[in-house]
């Protein structure tokens, strides 16, 4: 079931002689009459269904979901490059999945990790568990992804990990 803002919920009162009922809109979904224990929902009409999004699904890493790509690298040689900048002033745990054991990048400094294999998948986090915002540049050189990572308060923006498929597609989580 999911939450709404009281913005969302709308509550009538009708008044039957002495007996009273609630009419409660939620969502498209309407309870109908609260009388002791006994409870009737009444549906909306039938509205078409948004169209299926497509799953994308990578055999070599077993993920299916549906995700846009943030942007995309040019592979060279099925090899890719992360050149990963901490302008925050805390040091940063980060791992390349299957690569690299965890390491930790000293704030305010920067590192490259050359030539991995793609798919691959870069995780990192704050050594004091403070958000991250990242900024992708792609092909800064060729095969090369600039990610810049900043200190944000903001967990909506916060960031841990980035994939890059086979093609070169990035994604960031």
């Amino acid at each position: 079931m999911t939450l709404l803002p009281l913005s969302n919920v709308r509550k009538l009162q009708l008044f039957r002689g002495f007996r009273r009922s609630w009419l409660l809109g939620l969502s498209g979904v309407t309870l109908v009459g609260c009388l002791g224990n006994n409870l009737s929902w009444a549906l909306p009409a039938a509205t078409p269904a948004p169209a299926p999004a497509i799953a994308q699904s990578d055999p070599n890493t077993g993920f299916t979901g549906v995700q846009i790509p943030y942007t995309s690298v040019t592979p060279v040689n099925n090899r890719v490059n992360i050149r990963f900048i901490n302008e925050t002033g805390s040091p940063i745990d980060y791992q390349v999945i299957g690569d690299t054991q965890f390491r930790t990048l000293p704030g305010r400094s920067e590192m490259t990790l050359e030539r991995l294999s793609v798919p691959t998948t870069f995780t990192f986090r704050r050594a004091d568990n403070g958000f991250l915002q990242v900024t992708l540049h792609p092909n800064s050189p060729r095969g090369t992804l600039v990610m810049r990572v900043r200190e944000t308060p903001d967990f909506a923006t916060d960031r841990t990990s980035v994939y890059i498929d086979q093609g070169g597609q990035v994604y960031l989580n």
